[in-house]
């Protein structure tokens, strides 16, 4: 593989969420990462949920709620004073990866031909309904996500180019 990945989950009010992301986070078969989770000033305390239970985890709570762009950047900013960092991964606190997840992320992301790598996400309450499979451009120049609430399977198994990626769950070389 090619350097550490440090995964950044931008938590807010993810009570019922956070232990699944966090734990399937941790569980991966990846040789080199840490977990970075951002607390966005939550009321419902789930960033204490963190703190507790993920000791191996890095918990950055934030006194208020930063929204997403600058909450993420909180995060980010960690993970790049990390000097053995090569990849940045963004992931929701909505999500549950697959234990194999970061390495299939990592392994295209390294390559330096490859501008932008896309995870396949499926909506967690419909896991065979794709919710994004990397973003496109439409004919009137907006952005959609690509095989939104079509069925999993098919095309959406195979690599393909897309403009770019749901910051839902996507990794970024450190050089970006």
């Amino acid at each position: 593989m090619s350097g550490r990945a440090c995964v950044v989950v931008l938590n807010w009010n993810g009570r019922e969420y956070i232990r699944d992301c966090v734990r399937s986070a941790l569980a991966q078969t990846y040789p080199d990462f840490r977990v970075i989770v951002v607390d966005n000033g939550s009321p419902d305390r789930s960033g204490e949920i963190v703190r507790d239970e993920f000791p191996e985890a890095t918990y950055l709570p934030l006194p208020e709620n930063l929204h997403f762009a600058r909450g993420s950047n909180a995060g980010i900013e960690v993970a790049l004073r990390d000097s053995d960092c090569s990849f940045v991964v963004t992931l929701n606190n909505d999500t549950r990866v697959e234990p194999d997840w970061l390495t299939e992320l990592v392994r295209p992301a390294a390559d330096p031909q490859v501008g932008i790598v896309a995870s396949k996400l499926v909506f967690m309450d419909r896991p065979n309904v794709i919710n994004s499979a990397g973003i496109c451009i439409a004919r009137d120049g907006s952005g959609l996500d690509r095989g939104w609430n079509a069925r999993d399977g098919g095309p959406f198994d195979e690599p393909a180019d897309v403009f770019g990626a749901s910051a839902g769950a996507a990794p970024y070389r450190r050089e970006v």
